[in-house]
């Protein structure tokens, strides 16, 4: 092997070596701000189900909930870039490989937090529970699919 390839092939290996992980970190930074997205996206369901149960008085940030909800649907669809399947995450490898069923199943979800908002807007309480049974199927339906069962 001529001398400059012995001198140059660890700089090679080292660069490739640094190629793996960056691409293993920026999957940890996919998987952690996923992870932070649903979170609040279950944070916000939450609140809004203390109150049509009666748990809190808050009905007045419901409306508040509601459309933080909806927006936070729109963000989710893309907390799953294609090489963020592999760590410490909760997401099962079939959204990358049947991407079409994924999206339906996200778009469900979007079109429920959508009416969530709409309902919301009401002040209605019964339109209020009604969107958020529909919502919860949307999660559920996902999930059953999607997500590494606990």
């Amino acid at each position: 092997m001529p001398k400059f390839l012995r001198v140059l092939a660890p700089s090679f290996v080292a660069l490739a070596a640094l190629a793996t992980a960056g691409s293993a970190i920026a999957d940890a930074g996919a998987i952690k701000h996923r992870q932070a997205v649903m979170k609040a996206v279950g944070g916000h369901t939450g609140a809004i189900a203390s109150v049509v149960k009666g748990e809190v008085p808050f009905k007045e940030d419901v409306k508040g909930h509601a459309h933080a909800l909806a927006e936070l649907a729109k963000i989710a669809g893309k907390v799953f870039p294609k090489g963020s399947h592999d760590g410490d995450t909760g997401a099962l490898p079939v959204i990358w490989e049947k991407p079409d069923a994924f999206k339906k199943s996200y778009g469900a979800f979007v079109a429920a937090a959508d009416n969530m908002a709409k309902a919301a807007d009401t002040g209605d309480m019964g339109q209020i529970g009604a969107a958020l049974g529909g919502l919860g199927k949307s999660c559920k339906g996902c999930h059953d699919d999607f997500r590494k069962k606990k």
